[in-house]
């Protein structure tokens, strides 16, 4: 069977890719919810002390990161009539919107209950969170086998991901504004949300269908010419990735990724409030993140499918870093900040268009080296590295802060926390580049997948 006989019979419909896409809009509104607002919702809202937040936000996320590989686990495990992921979106979707409804919500205030439940409500929403999230990953190398196909399916995940975050960073802070100094709004906005979450995953789950590693429990763990690979022990699956170089190396892409995401996203709220003088700038910094992500992701499949995911990857991140430095032209103009995002914002487009799709080739190169394919586990990991990666960077916004002296009850903030907020904006970016830059030097597998793909083939 040539390439061009896998590519077409992996084709899929547009209702297809824009239904897995929608995924991830619900995914993306939990995941700037709690990247971006729900800081500063414990901290001016709640009244809570940055250092306790950051404790929360930071163990919190550590714990139920291991969560996600127990959820990676059981999506490989699973074998049902729907597939192996899709059961498990579903239902965590509805475990997902059900929890979500109560996270912004302050009925005890700053007091030892209100501490209890913020710890208890973040920590369910979060088990959640991951569940469906987790499982939704997994459908990129369960829906298709053809490497241009799960790019594409990844342009539109990232694709509706950004109008999400657009419409939060646009709607959320006016709605929050006609209720100043109550938690009304905060829990009227995202309650909202919370309630059409669990539809907007049925959607998802109604519209894909698993074609790939669902047609049979047997299987021979003979990398010569397994037909299809069957279950696993967790052990074997973990042994075979242990030794697939490139798993390691999508690992740590998230991770900085996700670090470079949550100290933007994060730390662009109080930016707008303290720096820029005007909270309501929230959204026209957020604008500021996520239109050149929607226009530019449909551009970014040609240039990936043309130069491949690591070298378009690379070219970017040199955009980042230049837009990162615009910064200190003037760290209190509005346009010089919007400036600077536009332009990182540009140089990362290409970054986010390939990651997801980076861990699909992970897997298949793993069942074509060793004859286990681990897509639950594969997905799972990297939602772990987001985790621990969101985990650290929520702590460490919360703990810079406390650490300049923030003072959350306070309309100006000293010179010292506004020098902070604006260096740790720029340079922990610059940080995550650097990483980011050297694991994929190392990232090597855009020019064998084709091959691989055509290989795994023959042999199912």
């Amino acid at each position: 069977m040539s390439q061009s006989d896998v590519n077409q019979s992996n084709k899929l419909s547009f209702l297809a890719k824009f239904a897995f896409g929608m995924g991830d809009f619900w995914t993306s509104i939990g995941n700037i919810a709690m990247s971006t607002y729900l800081t500063m919702f414990y901290t001016d809202v709640v009244r809570l002390s940055p250092a306790m937040v950051a404790s929360m936000l930071l163990i919190v996320r550590l714990a139920v990161a291991f969560w996600d590989l127990t959820v990676g686990i059981l999506v490989d495990q699973t074998k049902s009539r729907w597939g192996k992921a899709r059961p498990w979106m579903l239902f965590g979707g509805i475990a997902y919107g059900i929890a979500f409804l109560f996270l912004f919500a302050d009925p005890f205030g700053n007091s030892l209950a209100g501490i209890i439940y913020a710890w208890a409500v973040y920590a369910i929403v979060n088990v959640a969170y991951s569940t469906v999230n987790v499982s939704y990953a997994s459908l990129t190398s369960l829906l298709t086998d053809d490497t241009n196909e799960k790019t594409q399916l990844n342009i539109f995940r990232m694709t509706l991901a950004n109008v999400a975050a657009m419409l939060v960073y646009v709607l959320a802070m006016p709605v929050v504004g006609l209720f100043p100094g109550s938690s009304l709004g905060w829990s009227l906005f995202f309650g909202v949300i919370a309630v059409m979450i669990p539809f907007g995953y049925w959607f998802t789950f109604a519209n894909t269908r698993e074609i790939i590693g669902n047609k049979s429990d047997e299987g021979d763990a003979n990398v010569s010419g397994a037909s299809y690979v069957g279950r696993r022990t967790v052990a074997e699956h973990f042994r075979a990735l242990s030794r697939n170089k490139y798993w390691w190396l999508t690992l740590g892409l998230n991770f900085a990724l996700w670090m470079y995401n949550g100290i933007a996203n994060g730390m662009a709220a109080y930016i707008a409030k303290y720096v820029l003088g005007n909270s309501n700038l929230t959204a026209v910094i957020g604008l500021a993140t996520v239109i050149p992500m929607v226009v530019g992701l449909p551009f970014a499949g040609p240039l990936v499918a043309k130069f491949g995911k690591r070298n378009s990857s690379l070219v970017g991140l040199v955009l980042v870093v230049v837009g990162s430095l615009l910064v200190f032209v003037d760290p209190s103009n509005l346009w010089v900040f919007f400036v600077s995002i536009i332009v990182r914002m540009i140089g990362i487009v290409p970054m986010n268009a390939a990651l997801n799709a980076m861990s699909a080739d992970v897997v298949d190169y793993g069942e074509w080296k060793t004859g286990v394919r681990s897509d639950g586990i594969v997905f799972s990991s990297s939602s772990f590295s987001m985790k621990v990666a969101m985990g650290v960077s929520a702590a460490a916004i919360a703990w810079i802060l406390g650490l300049s002296g923030y003072d959350g009850g306070a309309a100006e903030q000293s010179a010292t926390t506004i020098s902070a907020m604006i260096n740790t904006f720029v340079w922990v970016p610059i940080a995550t580049v650097a990483v980011m830059t050297v694991l994929l030097w190392l990232y090597d597998l855009d020019r064998r997948i084709a091959g691989i793909a055509a290989d795994l083939a023959e042999r199912r």
